[in-house]
């Protein structure tokens, strides 16, 4: 088998989607995770259930522990001696960052200089960290299109979390020469996402006949990625040398608009009632996020267009359980 990889908060959506991946692709994907994904409906239970089963029938490897607990993390790292790890574990919510700054501090950065004071002190050798920021470290884009060497302007917990552990893996980099790679997706979605993003929201509303609310008039753009196309190109970041020592955007390349979701939604649910609401201060103004670096050093050729890609998400969930066993819910976490 190929390369041991770890991946922190490897059940969830990007972790066990790129667990698999790893596992087709002959490498040995390691699952860190601490079983926490704070949810309380009968279909996200069912979500985190079905992301179990298809580790488990893939026959991944699973270490129960928290990133933040730095002895449980120590024997892991020692235990699995992985040759590179993937950084996934985070609470994957700028909402619930905001409203839990203290929790969202611990997890999003406390835990990654866990991960790199262990390694330093145990001098492990490590042939690279894979770190998974966010495209909202470029807070409100000062153009519609940003690359990987645009200012970078933070406006809440999650964000700046986020770009303290891109700074301080550098850091640790040029400390210990430890190889890194920060990727920064954008607006994922996807089967089995729980997130609560856009995506998701409009299309449980949708089954269920409630209003999609849209936050401002709609035309706003985001640079919406499948799942796949972001599966695929962080396993090009893993098995090519040119992705060391790099930041990358890894998304599909194209900023579309929130109405254009609605637009592709209209053509599953004819009735679909939509009011628009105040936007959220805290959400940063985004648009489309360059790819070029990507393209050249690693051959990312993104597939999924949000007019191929969100029809898919759509079909995924009315061939679901989701009628079946929503609850109703209000947000998790």
């Amino acid at each position: 088998m190929g390369d041991k990889v770890l991946l922190t908060g490897g059940l969830g959506f990007i972790g066990h989607h790129l667990a698999l991946a790893l596992k087709e692709r002959g490498l040995s994907p390691i699952v860190y995770d601490n079983f926490s994904q704070n949810v309380r409906n009968t279909w996200h239970r069912h979500i985190v259930a079905k992301r179990h089963d298809l580790i488990r029938g893939a026959d991944i490897p699973v270490i129960a522990g928290d990133t933040r607990m730095v002895e449980g993390l120590r024997s892991a790292l020692l235990e699995a001696r992985p040759d590179r790890i993937v950084h996934l574990s985070a609470i994957p919510s700028v909402v619930l960052s905001n409203r839990n700054p203290g929790t969202a501090i611990d997890h999003n950065f406390s835990a990654t200089k866990n991960m790199l004071e262990i390694i330093r002190l145990e001098k492990l050798d490590i042939k690279q960290i894979v770190f998974f920021s966010s495209s909202t470290v470029y807070g409100d884009f000062e153009t519609d299109s940003v690359d990987e060497d645009s200012p970078t302007n933070p406006k809440g917990i999650y964000e700046a979390a986020k770009l303290s552990s891109e700074l301080i893996i550098r850091a640790y980099h040029n400390l210990i020469g430890v190889p890194y790679t920060i990727v920064r997706p954008s607006a994922l979605y996807g089967p089995r996402c729980i997130n609560n993003r856009v995506t998701q929201a409009f299309i449980e509303k949708a089954i269920r006949g409630q209003a999609l609310q849209i936050e401002g008039s709609g035309e706003e753009k985001l640079d919406f990625t499948f799942i796949g196309d972001l599966v695929a190109g962080a396993c090009l970041v893993l098995t090519r040398d040119q992705a060391l020592n790099t930041v990358f955007n890894l998304t599909y390349g194209e900023g579309r608009s929130i109405g254009l979701l609605i637009d592709i939604l209209r053509g599953y649910f004819s009735d679909l009632a939509v009011e628009k609401v105040p936007r959220d201060r805290m959400k940063p103004v985004r648009g489309t996020l360059r790819i070029d670096r990507a393209k050249e050093l690693l051959g990312y050729a993104p597939e999924y267009p949000l007019e191929v890609g969100y029809p898919r998400y759509i079909e995924w969930y009315l061939e679901s359980r989701f009628k079946e066993l929503d609850a109703e819910p209000g947000v998790d976490g």
